[in-house]
């Protein structure tokens, strides 16, 4: 290597030479690989380098000494038993669920508690159980390799997985099978090949990247009785997603670091050190770069990094617009093919793309990618193409520079790892985490802040972090002052009811621990008198449901069954997107009128549907209450997110064209639990206009940030609850009722009754009002308990504006 190694460095080395297994974590441009390098040369013994990234490897060949030979670990796998299918990985093409269905023979759809799993959808399950199978250390394929269903309890589960099992057993063997018929992709034969307890060919085996380590792999290294080195960073794990596991971490080994930092200096590296505490990482980079590293604005990066593949491609649109010479990282060769296949199937033709071949229509396409893991890999490009339209894809790609040639590189963050330009921009896409109903932010995960950190470190002299300068804002607003009455620079007093019951120094968790103090009889009683309701329903034909919608819809549509609007909520959102303009997430101006004007629209419908009519029939009902539910949340947070039904919009996006977009699985689960709800809800439904109020305001919701419950329908306080989890409902949804409870300062809706509905489980729990009390300890009456409340609440009001 050139120049002399550090300390660090040596240390490293003379742990290998001492042959010690070894566990090196290596920070961002911490000379990683010529630390590698040095290990080699300090031998004569065979080594292995081995790497996932094939161009990774091809780079290390050039650098390590004769004695080193450099590998991936598929390639490894391919030398001793995948080449065999050959023939079969140069034929393989995505496959649809129904004509995998057809190739295992599935007969027919199954129905499960009131659910049915498709032919399609139970052929989708096999294939991924094959899939986990494959990504474990398992010898055999199990029941257990089936993933989670929502909606099932473990005797469904168990009985769908054995149904199952044989299926996944004959893909496996027509995997196995050279002339079988099922898709074939290298993580088979790396499996066919850990199976075999493969000895590997080297005195010493290093093997690079160790934090994003497929398990098999994991599994064939750790048996190796060969010296055994594992380098990487685990601030750097960026791919758990796709099933990688942190090897290092509790390898059984010495523990070295590497902290010094050559590619940039110490600003640069203040920043990384920042996002490394966010990542939950003890290590420290220290910056022994180019002293003239900056952290400032470039007006003509290098490279802009981007979350994700939208957004790459918004800035390569940009650039192509001002005619910058603009190349994208691993090229566009792909996206074009795909596009091109979304423009034959769209177009009523086949495809004659090599992967997508057997799909008739893009729909397929889509809803594989949706709903099969097998199509995971395509799932980012099939995305973006339907974000942009394929005419534009393909025009923008026909249009890039190569990376030597042009002016700037635009790339993911995910694509750019292992690369360093001399001046970086962070791009758009890593958005601050969301905020709750009182604004305070969520705590942002540690897996986006360990692919910032990746980011910030891929510059040597200049970094622009305009795309994650909210950072400064969240950790102000995060920061932990509790002690003091404040967060986030605000009042406790200031926080609505269910915000002030996540901190035990606010005046309302207060006031609860003094008067209230026996929660948890509450909860005792709740847990026994669930214990004999079914499973919770939930939707099974989706991997990812919107939870929250769903859980707002279900409360939009109740109301609405009892003659109710939706409430305010979904209004100041529809507002908020004409006039806010610091609404985060927010898209052009364009695009904020079309969804302002498709939000007046909804609340229209809504008013004509509950007045005279015409009334609107159930399924329309459903989407107008699934649409509400995003806008709502426009006006409790004050941002749209990226998962927003309202993010896809353009500026012609219409009420009609967002109702359509609501998903099947959405309809199918409101509709469940409506039907849940008929017989609890068919006498308050009955009740007089005025024995009915929904999303009732109290008296004292004045005195804090806000207090608004679901119901008070004849003196039953009632919450709605669409959990799956209802055993975790605890201490803190008791307080929320005894908060409603008490804030009715001038008893304005006669409640003398307070429960809960879970509505996936059809259950309402309730208590009479003295009963509640008393379970929660209380030694005054409810009118004394209110003067009490209301006395504290003003208290605290004067004590804040004191400070």
């Amino acid at each position: 290597m050139a120049g002399k190694p550090t300390e660090e460095q040596q240390a490293a080395r003379d742990v290998f030479a001492a042959g010690r297994d070894l566990a090196l974590v290596a920070g961002a441009g911490t000379g990683k690989t010529s630390t590698l390098i040095l290990m080699g040369a300090a031998t004569r013994k065979r080594g292995l380098y081995v790497a996932f990234n094939s161009s990774i490897v091809h780079e290390a060949r050039s650098k390590f000494g004769s004695n080193v030979e450099c590998r991936t670990s598929h390639s490894l796998a391919f030398v001793a038993h995948g080449h065999r299918y050959q023939e079969r990985l140069d034929a393989s093409a995505h496959m649809p669920g129904k004509q995998v269905a057809r190739l295992l023979e599935i007969p027919k759809d199954l129905d499960i508690n009131g659910s049915r799993i498709t032919r399609a959808h139970q052929a989708r399950l096999v294939m991924n159980m094959v899939r986990r199978f494959c990504f474990t250390t398992d010898r055999e394929l199990a029941s257990r390799h089936m993933e989670r269903l929502n909606g099932l309890d473990q005797l469904g589960q168990a009985y769908v997985a054995g149904l199952l099992l044989p299926y996944a057993v004959k893909a496996w063997e027509d995997i196995c099978f050279p002339r079988g018929r099922l898709r074939f992709v290298p993580d088979h034969y790396l499996k066919m090949w850990a199976l075999t307890k493969p000895v590997l060919a080297a005195d010493f085996i290093l093997l690079d990247e160790a934090q994003d380590t497929n398990p098999v792999l994991e599994e064939v290294f750790l048996a190796q009785d060969a010296q055994r080195v594992c380098v990487g960073d685990p601030a750097q794990q960026i791919y758990a997603w796709r099933d990688a596991r942190d090897v290092m971490t509790s390898f059984p080994a010495e523990h070295l670091h590497l902290t010094q930092s050559f590619r940039f200096g110490p600003q640069i590296a203040a920043v990384a050190n920042r996002w490394l505490h966010h990542a939950d990482s003890p290590m420290r980079l220290s910056g022994c770069g180019p002293a003239t590293s900056r952290v400032q604005p470039v007006e003509n990066a290098d490279a802009v990094l981007c979350r994700g593949n939208a957004e790459a491609m918004k800035e390569v649109l940009n650039f192509l617009e001002r005619g910058v010479a603009v190349s994208l990282t691993g090229g566009g060769k792909n996206l074009r093919r795909i596009a091109t296949a979304a423009q034959e199937l769209q177009a009523g033709r086949r495809t004659s793309h090599p992967e997508l071949f057997l799909f008739t229509t893009w729909g397929e396409v889509q809803d594989y990618v949706e709903h099969d893991a097998s199509g995971q890999d395509l799932k980012t490009t099939v995305d973006l193409v339907d974000t942009y339209g394929p005419d534009k894809i393909i025009q923008a790609i026909d249009h890039l520079t190569a990376e030597n040639q042009a002016k700037v590189s635009v790339s993911t963050t995910h694509k750019a790892k292992g690369r360093e330009w001399a001046s970086v921009r962070i791009g758009e896409g890593f958005l601050s985490p969301p905020t709750d109903a009182d604004g305070i932010p969520r705590p942002l995960t540690a897996a986006e802040a360990r692919l910032i950190y990746v980011a910030v470190t891929r510059a040597r002299y200049l970094l622009d972090v305009e795309g994650i300068n909210w950072i400064d804002a969240y950790e102000k607003a995060t920061a932990d002052n509790s002690g003091t009455g404040l967060v986030a620079g605000r009042p406790m007093i200031d926080l609505s009811l269910t915000g002030q019951l996540k901190y035990p120094t606010s005046p309302v968790s207060q006031f609860m621990a003094q008067h209230l103090p026996r929660s948890y009889r509450v909860v005792k009683n709740y847990l026994q008198r669930i214990a004999d309701l079914p499973h919770p329903l939930q939707p099974i034909d989706t991997r990812y449901p919107s939870w929250a919608a769903l859980g707002h819809a279900i409360d939009f549509r109740l109301r609405l069954a009892l003659g109710s609007p939706l409430g305010g909520t979904v209004a100041t959102g529809v507002e908020a997107l004409a006039s806010d303009p610091h609404l985060v997430g927010a898209p052009s101006p364009d695009i904020r009128a079309a969804l302002h004007a498709a939000g007046k629209h909804l609340l229209a419908a809504v008013s004509v549907h509950l007045g005279t009519g015409p009334h609107l029939h159930e399924e329309a009902l459903v989407r107008l209450c699934f649409v509400a539910a995003f806008y709502e949340a426009v006006g409790r947070t004050g941002e749209i997110n990226r998962f927003s039904l309202l993010s896809g919009a353009t500026p012609s996006t219409t009420l009609r064209d967002l109702t359509a977009a609501v998903p099947a699985y959405a309809i199918t689960d409101i509709n469940r639990q409506m039907r849940l709800a008929a017989s609890t809800f068919a006498p308050l439904r009955s009740l007089p206009k005025h024995a009915k109020t929904c999303g009732p305001v109290f008296a004292g919701s004045a005195d804090i940030g806000g207090a608004d419950a679901d119901f008070v329908l004849d003196g039953l306080l009632l919450d709605c609850k669409a959990t799956i989890y209802p055993h975790k409902l605890g201490a803190a949804e008791v307080y929320q009722l005894a908060g409603y409870l008490l804030l009715d300062y001038d008893d304005r809706f006669h409640i003398d009754r307070v429960g809960l509905y879970l509505s996936r489980q059809g259950g309402l729990i309730t208590w009479e009002v003295q009963e509640f009390l008393h379970h929660l300890g209380a030694t005054q009456p409810l009118a004394y308990l209110r003067t009490q409340m209301n006395k504290r609440l003003r208290q605290a009001r004067t004590s804040a504006i004191v400070i």
